[in-house]
């Protein structure tokens, strides 16, 4: 399959994201594989069952975090595939890797993986040129 296939699917999860969507979060998660999940300072998960609990709970928070995805690199390795990128979790930066792999002719996530790297600084405020 080809990069862009696979660009296609990282776009998937993180529209599910930003949506909130779980059927469509559900649909995209690997059901061949086992599967592993690492939620930005939490433990890893593994296994379908536990990692889309933690999505349906995510999703379903009044809480979610709004979501952007940004410097998309794929890399297709047979019939796996690697997307690392940044996220952007409000101020936040997010550095993500998301493992895919082919089930049935489509890419289907097999690991999600999230770390902090940094928060962007306070816009700098406007002086205020009006003295009088």
């Amino acid at each position: 399959m080809s990069e862009s296939a696979l660009l296609a699917a990282n776009a998937e999860f993180y529209h599910a994201f930003r949506e909130r969507d779980y059927e469509r979060m559900d649909a995209l998660w690997a059901r061949e594989s086992i599967v592993a999940c690492i939620h930005p300072g939490a433990p890893a998960l593994y296994g379908r069952g536990p990692v889309l609990a933690s999505w349906r709970a995510i999703l379903g928070s009044p809480d979610s975090p709004r979501i952007s995805c940004m410097g998309e690199h794929p890399s297709v390795l047979g019939e796996t595939g690697i997307v690392t990128c940044m996220e952007r979790v409000g101020r936040t930066r997010v550095a993500a890797t998301n493992i895919f792999v082919l089930e049935r002719g489509s890419w289907r996530m097999l690991h999600h993986h999230a770390s902090p790297i940094g928060v962007e600084d306070e816009p700098e405020p406007t002086p205020n040129r009006n003295l009088n």
